[in-house]
Formats: C-alpha cells, sequence, structure tokens
C-alpha cells in the first residue's frame, strides 16, 4: 500500500486524539496540539486549543452551568468518568455552591454514584454524610421521591469503603434515628466491617440505638462488647444489651431476663418476654400468653406468638381474639393455625362455624395446618349435616379441601367426588365455580374440557374465570392451552365491549389473559392489539407490556419509551422485562436509562433482570452500579448473579405437577347495597417476584390464586364493571 505525501502525518495524529478519548478514568488527560509547520519557528498555530480544552475538566463544568438537565447530568457523568482529582473537585464544587445541580434530585444522584469511588476522600465523605442525612427531603426543596434511592446510595458508598471515619458518619446516623439511620443500618449490614471496632470507635457507653443495631447485625463478636452491659449502668442500657444478646442467641442474658421475670417492673415486662422467646426458654409460652392478657401488651403478645408457634398459646390466642383490633383479628386466626394440636383445630372450626367475618381466615388456617384433626375439620366443612344445609358453608369447605390439597397433598377423601358434583350445578353459579376451580387445579379435569364454547354471546365466564385460575396451578401447558382462547376473546370484537380497537377486554378475556404467563410474546394475538391492551390500564396492562416489549420495533419503541417513563410501576417493570427479550440490540440502552431515576425497588428488580437477558458490554456498567450502590438487597442479590454469569431467577410459570403457594381472598364490600361489585370482580395480583397476574373472583366475590412464590403478595381491584356488563 503506498500512502500520499503527509498522509502519515494526519493518522498519527487521529490515533492520538483516539487514545485520549478513551482514556480511563486513572489515566491524566495528555495536551496534544496541531502538528507545527516547520516554517513557524516553533510557535504554535493561532487558534489552537489543548485536547483538555475540548474533551475534559472544562466541558463537563460548562455542561454543569447548562439551563439545562440534562446538559447538567452529562457533566456530572463526564467528570465521574474522568476521575482525576481536578474532576473530583469540580464536581464537589458544582454541588457545593447552591447551583441548580444542587437543588435537582436527579443531579444529586448522579453525583453520589460518581463520586463513590473516592469516598475515602474527607471532602467526598462530608458530601456523602450530607447526603445521607438529608437525602431528598425539605433540607434541599420539597421531599423527592428519590430521597430513599439518595440517602441509601450515600450509604453503601460510605459503608463500603470500611473506613473509620465513613463508618463513624454511618454510626451517627443510627444513633440519631430516622430515614437516616434505617439506611445507615442497610449499608452496614451489606458492607460488614472487618473489625467491630471501627464502629464502636471510642465510645466509652454505647447508645441505646446502637445496642439494638448490634443485635441485628449478627455478628457474634459484638458478644464480648455487650456482656459487661447486663451489670450495671442504667436499666435501659441493660435492657437493650440483654435484647441485642437474646437476638444473638448468647444465653448471657437469660439469668438476666429470669431476675427481671421473678420481680416484676413497670415496662420492663414486653422486653423480658422478647428475650425469653429469642433464647427459646421453657417459659417463653406462659410468658407470651400472660402478655396476651395484657390490655396494653396484647398486641405485642400477637407479634411474639407469630414468632414462637407453640399448641400453649392456643387457648390465649382464642381469649385475645375478640378483645385485639378488627384488622389485628386475622393475624391471631392464622397464628392459631400455626401453632397447631388438636385445640387448634377445635378452635378454628368454631370460627367457620359462628364467626362469619372471621370463617375465610379460620379455613385457610384448617387448610394449611397439619395434622389429622385439622384435615377432620376440613372433611366436616365439606361433608357434614351443616355443610348440606348451607350452601356457603359447604363452598367454605370445597375451598379449604382444594388448598389443603395443593399446600399439603393432604386433602379429603371425599373431595373429589364433591367438587366433581359441584360441576353439575347452574351455569354461571358459584358452586359451579368452585367445581371448576378445583377440579382443574387438582387435575381431575382440563381447563378447556370445562370451558367449552366461549363466545361472547354464550360464554359461561364464571367457569372461564375459575378455570384459568385453576390452570396456574398446573404449568405452563396447561397455561398455554389457553392462548387460543385468550386470542379469541381479547381480539376487536372478541369479549371486548363495542368501541374499536381500543376497547378495554371483558372479565372473560382478563382471565384467560393467565395464558400470557406461558407465552411472554404475546402467542397470537395482534402486535396493535397488544399495545392497546398495554396502554388502557387494568389488569392484563403488566404482561401485555411484557409481551409488546418483547416484540419491539422501530413502529412501536415510542409507545414502549412512554410506558417506561408511565405512572404505573407494575406497567413499567413488565416492560423492563420483556425488554430482556427485545430482539433490537439497543435495547439495553433503554433499560440502562430507565434504571439511572428509578425510585421504585420492584422496577430496579426488573431491569436488572431484564439486562441479565441481555448480553451487550453496554450492560455492565449498569449491573456493577446496582451490585455495589443500589439501597434494595434484591437489586444487589440480582445484580451480583447476573455479573457471575448464573443469571436471574427465571420468572416463568411453575412445571411442577402441583404449585404450594395460595392466595385465598375474600372481596368484601363495604356497604351491602355495593353487593354486586364484589361479583365477578377482575383484579390484578402482583406475586412477590413481582409478575402481575390477571384474575376474576368467582361469583360469590371470593378468589383463589396458587401458584404464588412465598413472600409478600399485593392485589388491586380493578373498578367495578358497568351495569349490564356478563363479567360482573
Amino acid at each position: 500500500m503506498r500512502f500520499l505525501p503527509g498522509t502519515h502525518r494526519a493518522l498519527g495524529l487521529a490515533a492520538a486524539l483516539a487514545v485520549a478519548a478513551t482514556a480511563g478514568p486513572a489515566v491524566a488527560q495528555p495536551v496534544v496540539r496541531a502538528p507545527r509547520p516547520a516554517e513557524d519557528g516553533g510557535r504554535a498555530e493561532a487558534g489552537a486549543a489543548p485536547l483538555r480544552g475540548s474533551l475534559g475538566v472544562p466541558v463537563a463544568e460548562r455542561l454543569l452551568a447548562s439551563s439545562d438537565p440534562e446538559a447538567r447530568l452529562r457533566g456530572i457523568e463526564r467528570l465521574g468518568a474522568i476521575g482525576t482529582e481536578e474532576a473530583v473537585t469540580a464536581l464537589l464544587a458544582a454541588l457545593d455552591q447552591g447551583g441548580p445541580a444542587a437543588r435537582d434530585p436527579r443531579a444529586r444522584l448522579a453525583a453520589v454514584r460518581a463520586l463513590a469511588p473516592h469516598a475515602q476522600r474527607d471532602s467526598v465523605r462530608q458530601l456523602l454524610s450530607r447526603e445521607l442525612s438529608e437525602g431528598g427531603g425539605p433540607a434541599r426543596g420539597a421531599a423527592s421521591p428519590l430521597g430513599e434511592v439518595l440517602r441509601g446510595t450515600a450509604a453503601l458508598a460510605l459503608a463500603r469503603t470500611g473506613e473509620r471515619r465513613a463508618l463513624g458518619a454511618l454510626v451517627n446516623a443510627i444513633v440519631q434515628g430516622g430515614a437516616a439511620g434505617e439506611a445507615a443500618a442497610l449499608a452496614i449490614k451489606a458492607y460488614p466491617p472487618e473489625s467491630l471496632q471501627l464502629l464502636l470507635g471510642s465510645r466509652k457507653r454505647l447508645e441505646p440505638a446502637l445496642v439494638s443495631f448490634l443485635g441485628e447485625l449478627g455478628d457474634l463478636r459484638a458478644i464480648a462488647a455487650l456482656r459487661p452491659m447486663l451489670e450495671g449502668g442504667d436499666r435501659a442500657a441493660q435492657v437493650a444489651a440483654a435484647r441485642a444478646l437474646a437476638r444473638l442467641g448468647d444465653e448471657a442474658a437469660l439469668a438476666k431476663a429470669r431476675a427481671w421475670l421473678s420481680k416484676p417492673e413497670p415496662g420492663l415486662f414486653e422486653a423480658t418476654v422478647e428475650i425469653l422467646v429469642h433464647l427459646g426458654a421453657p417459659e417463653a409460652p406462659d410468658a407470651v400468653a400472660a402478655l396476651l392478657g395484657s390490655e396494653l401488651g396484647r398486641l405485642e403478645g400477637l407479634r411474639l406468638a407469630e414468632l414462637a408457634p407453640a399448641e400453649r398459646l392456643v387457648p390465649a390466642l382464642a381469649r385475645a381474639l375478640p378483645l385485639l383490633p378488627e384488622d389485628a383479628r386475622p393475624r391471631a386466626v392464622a397464628a392459631i393455625g400455626r401453632a397447631g394440636g388438636a385445640e387448634a383445630a377445635r378452635q378454628l372450626r368454631r370460627l367457620t362455624l359462628e364467626r362469619p367475618e372471621l370463617a375465610t381466615a379460620a379455613a385457610f388456617a384448617l387448610a394449611t395446618m397439619p395434622g389429622a384433626e385439622a384435615r377432620a375439620a376440613v372433611a366436616e366443612l365439606v361433608d357434614g349435616p351443616r355443610a348440606a344445609k348451607d350452601a356457603e358453608l359447604r363452598r367454605l369447605g370445597l375451598r379449604a379441601g382444594v388448598v389443603r390439597g395443593l399446600a399439603l397433598r393432604d386433602a379429603p377423601g371425599s373431595l373429589e367426588g364433591r367438587l366433581l358434583a359441584a360441576l353439575a350445578a347452574p351455569k354461571g353459579s358459584s358452586d359451579r365455580a368452585v367445581g371448576v376451580f378445583g377440579a382443574v387445579a387438582l387435575g381431575l379435569r382440563d381447563a378447556l374440557e370445562l370451558v367449552g364454547g366461549c363466545a361472547p354471546a354464550s360464554c359461561d365466564r364464571a367457569a372461564v374465570h375459575a378455570a384459568a385460575r385453576g390452570a396456574l396451578a398446573r404449568g405452563d401447558r396447561a397455561l398455554a392451552a389457553l392462548a387460543p382462547l385468550f386470542a379469541e376473546l381479547a381480539a376487536p370484537g372478541g369479549g371486548a365491549a363495542p368501541g374499536g380497537d381500543d376497547a378495554a377486554p371483558d372479565a372473560a378475556a382478563i382471565s384467560a389473559g393467565v395464558a400470557l404467563l406461558a407465552e411472554p410474546r404475546g402467542g397470537a394475538l395482534a402486535t396493535s392489539r397488544l399495545a392497546a391492551l398495554a396502554e388502557a390500564g387494568g389488569p392484563l396492562s403488566p404482561l401485555a407490556a411484557r409481551a409488546l416489549a418483547a416484540r419491539d420495533d422501530e413502529v412501536i419503541r415510542g409507545r414502549l419509551k412512554r410506558l417506561l417513563e408511565g405512572s404505573d410501576p407494575v406497567v413499567r417493570a413488565h416492560v423492563a422485562l420483556g425488554l430482556g427479550s427485545d430482539p433490537l440490540p439497543d435495547s439495553v440502552s433503554l433499560l440502562a436509562r430507565a434504571y439511572r431515576f428509578e425510585d421504585d425497588p420492584a422496577v430496579r428488580r426488573a431491569i436488572v433482570r431484564g439486562l441479565s437477558r441481555r448480553a451487550e458490554v453496554q450492560r455492565r456498567r449498569v449491573l456493577l452500579a446496582a451490585r455495589d450502590l443500589d439501597p434494595d438487597e434484591g437489586v444487589r442479590a440480582l445484580a451480583r448473579a447476573a455479573l457471575s454469569g448464573a443469571g436471574a431467577p427465571a420468572l416463568d410459570p411453575p412445571r411442577a405437577a402441583l404449585a404450594t403457594g395460595v392466595v385465598w381472598i375474600a372481596i368484601v364490600p363495604n356497604d351491602r347495597s355495593a353487593a354486586a361489585s364484589a361479583s365477578s370482580r377482575p383484579a390484578r395480583l402482583v406475586r412477590p417476584d413481582g409478575l402481575a397476574v390477571p384474575v376474576v373472583a368467582d361469583p360469590d366475590g371470593v378468589l383463589l390464586v396458587p401458584a404464588v412464590p412465598p413472600g409478600v403478595s399485593s392485589v388491586l381491584l380493578a373498578p367495578a364493571a358497568p351495569p349490564g356488563d356478563a363479567g360482573s
């Protein structure tokens, strides 16, 4: 190859520019000037400028001074990428001068992330401590939704250093309490110090808040510092130390608790009982029972009964039940079930028969309580003489039997025959709906076999609702079998009310929408219809949004961006899940941008799940930030798994023949005149892993949803159907 004269000089300059522009944060920026002609006598060309003036700190400073918030964010991120001492100083100055960046929570969050690698510097540590204490609160203007993220990120940046002064700032926040203290405690748990002395410092006296935190931290090295506090000092310090030691499993606190129990003091009994419970002392059940009998300590007694179930507590819980606040009574019923035994089964059976407002809670407790006594009590609800006369009680028993079969595989022997008999009940009735659900969930009948033909003019919608929920217990194959029915019902003019392509689907289409759990790309449903469902709101919107994102192209990209920035966090999360399977490689940029200032931890988890399924290199920077600095432990765990190559746990429907997690909900109207609004009410159940399941209640307002992972679920009821809608 032959070069023209002078070409090699231009190429050399281009290479120098490229090296300077891609240098990492630890590389000083070189000054490169344009080549000087020999006749200049060594003088620079007029107008020549250092490369630093075009690409370095001055450009970032100009961006920070801009009135455009996005430009300021680019300036902050540029300074963070440069990472030199000059860049860090410039970034600190921009935040300390009270300018626009200092008043913008998004800019401050970006700055905290950029400064995290430099947290050992005094000036950076001071700024992070200030952000920990102020967050997005009134000290910097109106409270921001990003306040919790900002506080948590600053706390994690301090804790990661493992440095004494940074940990001292976190300990001071714990002692002060409040939101900053909570963030500091979580950060130290995420990054435990190498030595507890770094936490304790030169303190001669440990404050009660710090003592309590040491118990929660679970570090056994704290025992040596806590034991001396049991003797001498004030009583508050002794109690705090004994509680912390009990949490750590150290029996040094047991003698002190027994001494306090023998000589009761005002205000000390609750702490004493808690210590006994944590250490598993033989006296604990009787002490909890005494607390349940106390008017002032009853709720604390309930909490401890939930923490340490025991058969001896059943009579005390039963006596306390009518004395508890109304919203705490279902908790007491569940505690009786967890205590177990013959007396618990007897008390729960009595509640199902005599306390209609607690009958559902009692039936669920019986259904999930191991033992022959509980199984016999459920069998009586199914076959007993009162069940033969009371249809509502019989349905309660059938549901309890199905839940017992799913959760424990210990259903009453007569359950199968009773369920199949219920299938003969009139179409649209609650009795038939219970039979359909149980028969499908337990694998006695196929869902489509029971639903039959379902056209808009003639469809047993109650059977569709029940069969779709029952199919959840049978896994992805059973759900996929509902896909043709869903495509027919959800298509324009299918199961939808009149109104064109954007018409909201009726209840039957919502129920059949569980097929989208097994077909995350939407199956045969048209993309335009998926977009309409995703944007319409309602129980189907999240799964439709996930499927729409998996079909991303130039035509629908704008709609996806609007959904990803919308006000419904569940829909945002599902768009992020769908983008993980997006065929377009630049979707990783959408996910990365969405993560930056997302305030909902569930959405951030979904974003990390989506990124874990991508292969583009752009994902790594976001995953590293999520792993190291995200305030939510779930996000950090998912990011760690993604970076290790393990990937995030799948959200696919369960493949086991029987699912064990069941949610039982009874929709009770506040006013009897609104009883019809509970019948066949659509709802959205968000599982603990973040996946939304569209469901519709039975005609009597009861929802049984199987295949739910352990954890906390949430339910959002759709608006009541308009008069005349067959689904209502």
